[in-house]
């Protein structure tokens, strides 16, 4: 034991100029005594026990150094009389330095050398920590002795010969008047508050591995049980992170979580639903780690923790519906049929599963749904953490003899479970999952919460039903991703069954045909806009899909799909067989022009892309292109060569009161090259793209032959048509 500071320097001689002309003088060092320490004393157990200056009074702040290899520092300390069950014994010591090498540490022991408390702060590069022990004492008049010394690490022993650690021991009395509940649980009294029944409790993990036990009795029957843990955020953080754990009427754990940053504050919960009982509330620092390897959870006096607890009764009339067996059924008995569900995610886990029944119908039909969030309800506040809510629908799996059979034919056949879309590793695995469960399901759609999306602006969709001769049944699954959320806020599922006299047209019997149409020809006279008139009009309505993306970007929740959306059924798409004249040959004009109505959308819900399958020969080998707007002035097939600043637009795009107009313009030079036209035929096909709204809205693409070459604004079109390249 030794000082907090070492002096040892010569001091020099100063010199002064009188004059600035003048030589100066020589300077001589001057000779001090070496310099020689006190005694160290206070470094063994015998040694704190003989010597006066090694006993440590309550309360009062003691300063010195490691300041040798090996170092220890010994302290007798007197307890006084009076000590009681909530007499704690408080040993604090500390660096105020913002680094040493020291990984201080302290023995608290009995006069026979057993150990009543101990701790160390193991830094290595990081700043220095206090170690701070508090321990329930409550044997009047017993002497301790504190050992202070360096924790060796790595075989390495440390020292510090200018910063001295700071040690202090005192009393206090435990401020959790709840003590001692580490066995026997404090009770938490529920009263009547209307309908539900609440009550509170506050206490304190103070000492070190504390464990604070609540109880509370819930009434019989079906409740939500509100659970919520609450501390106020500590300038310096606690020397702990808050854990809990909930048991139910068994002793089982049904619920428990521990503050993920000391640094914010306490704000834990967690609501269930019960069925009465005692239910047992376990408090307690966090150990953490694999088996709970942080042996020793430190304590704190500064840190009050608030218990409270509320139990209502169960407001979503939907449940129970917690699993697909016991699904809550909605039936639609005619297209034109719509059900509006108003439920609720009420507690954890709570999925809600509605099966959905479909009656028999001889035409291809589609189901539309939406997920929209209100403001009712909301009887506690939501649980801490990120809304990650989703909307999922399921076909069940009936092929195959056994369940196993099943889940397999659910994994391995395209037929049973499609997988298209997005069908990435980790979709697959999603889609995997759900089909290893009892019974099988196979997920055709499925949304995901984004913050981009607000308001769930990306929970609809709109699914393909084909004829079908027997009642169809879907599911619709509603719930927190994870089960660890829940606001107890209303949300609406709205499902309707749409007719869809579109893709009606188009059925012979089970499978959608392709519409065989002849190309009209185009006198030309309003070129490049196709003549009017049925003959040179193609119309459909694209009802269900997402459609793809083309100039939408799901990152900036642009459309209605966000990034981590997923259907089977991509884009309802339209295609068409268009013939030529027979014996037709040479190369020819193509007008183009497409629109699309608003409709109740107040702009077009979609855009269109044409997919162009050109024949060559009788075996029609393909040769293929896509066709969509966009703006600006582009190069086309035949300005390779040309500068840029001599591009045209190659469309133009004009909105009308009711329709959106996309025209091909001259500078395109779109054609028919001879060999497709010797063919006979080519196929289009009009997929959706950019969905913005699921609105069934029509389209109509006007085309026609003319003439071939044909002028542009300041040139003609090569003689050769080669659109194709």
């Amino acid at each position: 034991m030794r000082p907090p500071s070492i002096i040892s320097a010569a001091v020099t001689a100063a010199f002064v100029c009188l004059c600035c002309s003048c030589e100066p003088a020589p300077v001589e060092e001057e000779e001090l005594p070496e310099f020689v320490p006190p005694p160290d004393v206070c470094n063994k157990q015998d040694e704190a026990l003989t010597t006066a200056a090694c006993a440590l009074p309550l309360g009062q702040v003691q300063r010195e150094l490691i300041g040798a290899l090996g170092d220890q520092d010994w302290y007798v300390v007197q307890l006084p009389a009076g000590l009681t069950d909530r007499s704690l014994l408080h040993v604090r010591a500390s660096y105020s330095v913002p680094a040493t090498a020291v990984n201080l540490s302290i023995n608290v022991l009995r006069m026979n050398g057993m150990s009543i408390a101990s701790g160390a702060d193991v830094h290595a590069q990081a700043a220095p920590k206090p170690v701070d022990l508090i321990v329930p004492f409550n044997e009047s008049g017993t002497k301790l002795l504190v050992m202070v010394s360096d924790l060796a690490t790595g075989g390495r022993q440390h020292l510090d010969l200018r910063a001295p650690y700071s040690l202090m021991v005192e009393l206090v009395e435990n401020p959790d008047a709840n003590e001692p509940n580490d066995t026997t649980p404090t009770p938490i009294a529920l009263t009547a508050a209307g309908a539900s029944v609440k009550g509170s409790q506050t206490g304190y993990v103070a000492t070190a591995n504390d464990v604070d036990r609540f109880s509370f009795e819930v009434p019989a029957g079906r409740k939500v049980t509100h659970l919520h843990i609450t501390a106020a955020k500590l300038t310096a953080p606690p020397a702990y992170k808050l854990a809990y754990t909930l048991k139910d009427s068994s002793d089982v754990p049904v619920a428990e979580g521990f503050v993920a940053n000391e640094f914010n504050g306490v704000d834990l919960a967690t609501v269930r639903i019960t069925n009465g009982g005692r239910y047992t509330l376990v408090i307690q620092g966090y150990r953490g780690g694999a088996n709970n390897m942080v042996t020793t959870v430190p304590g704190d006096l500064r840190q009050q923790y608030q218990v409270d607890v509320l139990v209502l009764p169960e407001s979503d009339t939907y449940e129970p519906n917690d699993t697909m067996q016991t699904a809550r059924p909605v039936t639609l008995s005619a297209p034109g049929n719509t059900a509006n569900i108003t439920a609720r995610i009420g507690h954890v886990p709570d999925p809600d599963w509605f099966g959905v029944d479909v009656a028999p119908s001889t035409k291809p039909t589609v189901l539309y749904y939406k997920v929209n969030p209100t403001t009712n309800g909301g009887r506690f506040p939501a649980l801490p953490g990120r809304m990650d809510r989703m909307v999922r629908v399921f076909l069940p799996v009936t092929q195959g003899a056994t369940e196993a059979d099943r889940q397999n034919a659910c994994r391995t056949n395209a037929n049973v479970c499609p997988r298209k879309d997005n069908d990435d590793d980790q979709t697959r695995a999603t889609v995997d999952a759900y089909c290893g469960l009892s019974p099988p399901r196979c997920m055709i759609s499925s949304r995901e919460e984004n913050p981009e999306f607000t308001g769930l602006r990306n929970f609809e969709g709109a699914i393909p039903l084909p004829p079908h001769a027997s009642p169809l049944r879907l599911y619709v699954l509603v719930q927190d991703d994870g089960s660890n959320w829940a606001d107890d806020l209303d949300y609406q599922l709205k499902l309707e069954w749409r007719a869809d006299a579109d893709e009606e047209s188009r059925f012979v019997g089970s499978s959608e045909q392709t519409v065989v149409r002849t190309l009209a020809s185009d006198p030309g006279s309003t070129f490049p806009v196709p003549a009017s008139g049925a003959a040179f009009e193609l119309n459909g309505s694209l009802s269900y899909g997402h459609g793809f993306t083309r100039n939408l970007d799901p990152a900036d929740a642009q459309g209605v799909r966000a990034p981590d959306d997923y259907d089977v059924y991509t884009s309802d798409s339209d295609r068409y067989e268009l013939r030529f004249p027979a014996g037709m040959t040479g190369d020819r004009t193509w007008e183009l022009q497409w629109e699309i109505e608003h409709g109740n959308a107040g702009g077009p819900p979609y855009d269109v892309v044409l997919e162009i399958e050109f024949c060559v020969g009788t075996g029609c080998t393909v040769v293929a292109r896509s066709i969509g707007y966009k703006g600006g002035n582009l190069g086309a097939w035949h300005s390779a060569g040309v500068q840029g600043a001599a591009f045209q637009p190659v469309y133009s795009k004009s909105t009308l009161s009711d329709r959106t107009q996309v025209t091909a313009l001259a500078w395109g030079c779109f054609c028919f090259e001879n060999r497709f036209v010797q063919a006979g035929k080519f196929f289009l096909t009009v997929t959706g793209v950019d969905r913005t709204s699921y609105a069934n809205t029509p389209y109509h693409v006007r085309t026609a032959y003319t003439a071939y070459p044909k002028p542009y604004n300041g040139g003609m079109c090569p003689v050769a048509c080669e659109f194709s390249k």
